[in-house]
């Protein structure tokens, strides 16, 4: 099914005649990967004139209906007299999550001919980046503090809610240099934003893939399994072993680094 996005349009500095005809482009944004939407994402459609692409003529940004899938549809107004003759224009779009990061956006702007337009309009965003990683230190600035011992590790669950988990099955997570949190939850791969210290660690929505479980067993795993990241305030780790733990201080799961 798809969920209709309302675009409500803000138009740039170019004030027209008052009699200028109005203009209305509709169309799709749509992606490749099988991942969810981010939780509270908002879709931002632009038109840019590729003699300034930075400076976006008409551009709009609205709320994704939740729960949202793709495609995406838009309708963006303009008056026409924001339109210079001879030249070339193009769409860009970018979707983002609650906390404005950047989840999908176009890699080439989308060529239109805003006044007589090709129908259908089909927008393909890709995923974005991870952010670059920052410049070395120079050598005569102090080491920075020693990173946590969670990151850049994959973690397999052995127990969660207190339950072994079953044959098979793997329910893992790693989080990046970058506060990238990711994983297997049982049947689909998952990912989040992480915040660590020494004792707190927090796991923003998780976004899943949309595989169907092949048993009820794998599928009940995978729901726990991500019940327990939602519930996650702090960690433990005993030789080699990562609690995770609610903020009570009970045990929520266990993992132990995985072997591949």
């Amino acid at each position: 099914m798809r969920m209709l996005v309302a675009i409500v349009v803000v138009l740039m500095s170019l004030v027209g005649p008052a009699f200028a005809d109005k203009v209305t482009l509709k169309g799709e944004v749509t992606y490749r990967e099988r991942i969810a939407l981010p939780p509270g994402g908002s879709l931002t459609v632009s038109l840019v004139d590729l003699a300034t692409p930075t400076q976006p003529r008409v551009s709009a940004k609205a709320a994704i209906s939740s729960p949202g899938q793709v495609p995406l549809t838009f309708t963006l107004n303009f008056d026409e007299s924001v339109i210079l003759p001879g030249h070339s224009y193009a769409l860009d779009a970018e979707i983002t999550g609650d906390d404005g990061a950047l989840w999908f956006r176009t890699a080439t702007p989308y060529a239109v001919d805003p006044l007589a337009p090709a129908a259908p309009i089909l927008i393909i965003v890709n995923l974005a980046p991870a952010p670059e990683e920052p410049p070395a230190v120079p050598a005569d600035v102090p080491a920075q503090p020693t990173p946590s011992p969670l990151l850049d590790v994959t973690w397999q669950a052995q127990t969660i809610a207190g339950k072994p988990v079953g044959r098979g099955l793997v329910s893992s997570l790693n989080i990046a240099s970058d506060m990238r949190a990711g994983g297997r939850g049982g049947c689909n791969s998952w990912f989040a934003q992480a915040e660590v210290n020494e004792e707190r660690l927090l796991f923003s929505a998780v976004a899943a893939t949309r595989m169907a479980c092949l048993s009820e067993d794998a599928t009940a795993q995978e729901d726990s399994f991500f019940a327990a990241l939602a519930a996650t305030r702090f960690w433990r780790l005993d030789d080699g072993h990562l609690t995770l733990l609610d903020s009570a201080g009970a045990e929520l799961a266990l993992l132990e680094k995985s072997p591949f």
